[in-house]
């Protein structure tokens, strides 16, 4: 008996409702399991119960801004290996940087969905 392929949990992070359900369709769509949260509080609480295999995330939340929860995950032993894919409509040369450090891939938004998801292959690799 040939076992499926387990699907690979993407957690997506952001406060926008409406982006949040565009990119959880795309993953479904594209055979991925969907988590969202809509703020930083909500994100950490979800990475500690499902352990996500990759993480798409907003920086300007409510609660916990995307820089805490990167930081928290990045320096916690049981999660600094999930890829973070930050999604800001902030453009700022030291952002980029910072995420270079840490490990992180940048996306602007709004978002494309085929840049989005050739990102998304390429973290889950």
């Amino acid at each position: 008996m040939s076992m499926a392929p387990v699907k690979k949990k993407v957690l997506v992070v952001d406060d926008d409702k409406s982006l949040t359900l565009t990119v959880e369709g795309l993953l479904t769509n594209h055979g991925y399991s969907a988590l969202v949260a809509h703020d930083g509080l909500d994100a950490m609480v979800k990475v500690r119960e499902s352990n996500p295999d990759l993480i798409i995330l907003d920086i300007m939340m409510p609660e916990i801004n995307g820089y805490d929860v990167c930081s928290n995950l990045k320096f916690d032993e049981r999660f600094k290996h999930i890829p973070i894919i930050v999604l800001t409509s902030r453009e700022q040369e030291l952002d980029s940087r910072i995420g270079q450090l840490m490990g992180i891939d940048y996306m602007h938004k709004p978002i494309d969905s085929k840049v989005l998801l050739e990102k998304i292959q390429a973290a889950l690799k």
